[in-house]
């Protein structure tokens, strides 16, 4: 019994203080020159190989942590990627024309993939970010509406794809918005972090709720976006017309 609640306190204490760091925006960042370790590179040959044929430009390839740099030095001694299990691997392609990020994570071995796609009236300044994904975790935490997102474990790039372009249309369609440029892609990355995190500190008790939220994630998973945000994403405000 011990150590099942020394287990749960590990679990809520880790989420702490991986939430408080996402909302800081502290996390460990460092862009690459080229992708390095074996099964990356070789997931990053055959992403790049997907992207290219379908119109996407390379971007950046990052080692990201999901803590702080200050929290791998004090507890390893060093902030090396190749030596802390905190790490992870991400590439970054954009597709100019359906103004889309299409990304691929490797996660203890493990590789995933993203689409998003930013929405707004003002470059730089979106209103709402789309993310459709494979990464079950991707539905562990609730998102806000302003970041709506769809995961669907299994699914390849092709149907990623697809079901993005689909949930992407209906955004548009709900909003009266468009999608926007990219701009730095790194910026992005750190500010749907910091959203996501305070939008999950804004839950009382929500270091205990995590476990709910973990449990209860099967039921947000192989669902778009129109099951999941129907009724939480407004329908475009008409501006008020002061000269008749």
């Amino acid at each position: 019994m011990l150590l099942v609640l020394f287990v749960l306190y590990f679990i809520a204490d880790s989420a702490r203080k991986t939430t408080l760091t996402m909302q800081r925006g502290a996390n460990a960042l460092r862009e690459l020159p080229f992708p390095v370790g074996d099964g990356f590179v070789a997931a990053y040959q055959r992403a790049d190989a997907w992207a290219t044929e379908r119109g996407y430009h390379r971007r950046e390839i990052v080692h990201f942590s999901l803590v702080s740099e200050e929290d791998l030095v004090r507890v390893h001694g060093h902030a090396d990627p190749d030596d802390t299990p905190w790490w992870v691997k991400s590439a970054f392609w954009w597709h100019p024309e359906r103004r889309c990020v299409y990304s691929i994570t490797e996660v203890q071995g493990r590789v995933f993939h993203d689409f998003d796609t930013a929405f707004g009236r003002v470059p730089g300044r979106p209103e709402y970010e789309l993310t459709t994904s494979n990464h079950p975790d991707g539905a562990a935490v609730p998102r806000p509406p302003r970041f709506p997102a769809q995961v669907f474990p299994g699914k390849g790039a092709d149907e990623l794809e697809a079901l993005h372009e689909q949930a992407t249309r209906w955004i548009e369609a709900r909003t009266g918005l468009g999608p926007l440029e990219l701009g730095d892609t790194l910026a992005h990355v750190r500010r749907h972090l910091r959203l996501q995190a305070e939008h999950t500190l804004a839950h009382p008790l929500w270091h205990l709720r995590f476990y709910l939220w973990h449990l209860s994630k099967g039921r947000r998973l192989n669902r778009p976006v129109w099951e999941l945000y129907e009724g939480r994403i407004p329908a475009p405000e008409t501006p008020d017309r002061k000269d008749a």
